[in-house]
């Protein structure tokens, strides 16, 4: 293997930095909701919400429709044990009585019923109204919502100010999702060294919490001396493996980069195939291509034409290109293409379901 294909394999693609940090805010206000304005740089991996906290989890799967009331040993619960268990009709018949007399608990759970149309209409106008109610008397995950709200601009008048204060002040109340959107408010408002150092130690808190994403966004800050003096590569793998180990594909393809470059750490290239196979099986079309030139290669494994060739398919179907990876392909014998081709197939299938 010469010195170039080394350096073709583990030298990022070009695309591999439009999943790096300190770009535009990736906040999104519900599973099926259009995202915020971006602005023309990248983002960093997307998060859920608005989801309601403390005693309230997500809905179940019963019937919008079904108002019988579910058992509870605590009558101030019944509203959230109603929503817990998918009565959404007599969750919110419980809990428009305490949201009318300023709860802001079971304001919230309107707001979460008419922003996703559980039970009534969707109304994310009304929803809108809900949390903000909810946020004026000091719910986190209220002015988490509302915060995305403001700055959006879509449901309520976009006003950013209002959102970042309403954001700093669910972070300041401990709110994980909060801390990270903060920091990539501040981060993306003045993408300075001073900006980082400003945001650093809310991306530390949601970190230290366990998002994966501000994770992801520490490594990256140690790795390139963003908001702190010096770099430190050892301490920006630490928080890569971190944040990789939470599922986060891509810190799974840097860590995979990382490691069969010894970068921050030891040498290991059997441990980075296993991040470009976990990250691959996501639909992370980098580490499918990262994958294919490990097979062909022999980094970190056997030479293996098939599996190479399987994976350089799978990475072309989703639009990357590679003309090395082409020509090899195409030099395979017509058994060997085909066998690849129908684990390219198997691949497809086992990712998508």
């Amino acid at each position: 293997m010469t010195m170039r294909h080394v350096l073709n394999l583990l030298m990022p693609d070009p695309r591999a930095a439009c999943a790096a940090l300190f770009l535009a805010v990736p906040m999104f206000l519900g599973t099926n909701s259009e995202s915020l304005a971006q602005t023309s740089a990248p983002i960093t991996k997307p998060l859920d919400g608005p989801e309601l906290e403390g005693p309230i989890l997500r809905p179940g799967a019963n019937s919008e429709a079904d108002t019988t009331e579910p058992k509870s040993d605590r009558p101030a619960d019944l509203a959230f044990g109603a929503y817990q268990r998918g009565y959404y009709l007599t969750a919110l018949q419980l809990a428009l009585p305490r949201a009318e007399t300023g709860d802001p608990a079971a304001q919230t759970l309107i707001a979460e019923l008419y922003w996703n149309g559980q039970g009534v209409a969707r109304d994310r106008e009304k929803a809108a109204e809900w949390y903000r109610f909810a946020a004026d008397a000091g719910n986190s995950q209220a002015q988490f919502a509302y915060a995305n709200i403001l700055l959006q601009g879509k449901y309520a008048p976009l006003d950013k100010a209002e959102g970042q204060a309403f954001m700093e002040k669910a972070a300041q109340a401990g709110h994980v999702r909060a801390q990270f959107n903060l920091a990539q408010l501040i981060t993306n408002n003045r993408p300075t060294w001073a900006g980082f150092k400003q945001a650093l130690p809310w991306y530390q808190k949601a970190a230290e919490a366990g998002l994966a994403d501000a994770q992801y966004a520490l490594a990256n800050i140690h790795a390139e001396a963003k908001g702190v003096n010096f770099n430190d590569d050892e301490l920006a793998r630490e928080w890569l493996e971190k944040a990789a180990v939470g599922g986060f594909d891509t810190a799974q393809v840097q860590l995979g980069i990382w490691a069969a470059n010894g970068r921050g750490g030891e040498k290991d290239e059997k441990a980075a195939l296993i991040w470009f196979a976990r990250a691959a099986a996501k639909n992370n079309v980098i580490a499918q291509n990262r994958l294919a030139r490990m097979y062909a290669f022999g980094v970190g494994t056997s030479v293996d034409r098939i599996k190479a060739g399987a994976w350089h398919i799978v990475a072309r179907r989703a639009g990357f290109n590679d003309a090395e990876m082409d020509r090899q392909f195409s030099a395979l014998p017509k058994i060997d293409q085909t066998r690849a081709i129908e684990l390219a197939n198997r691949l497809s299938r086992r990712a998508g379901s």
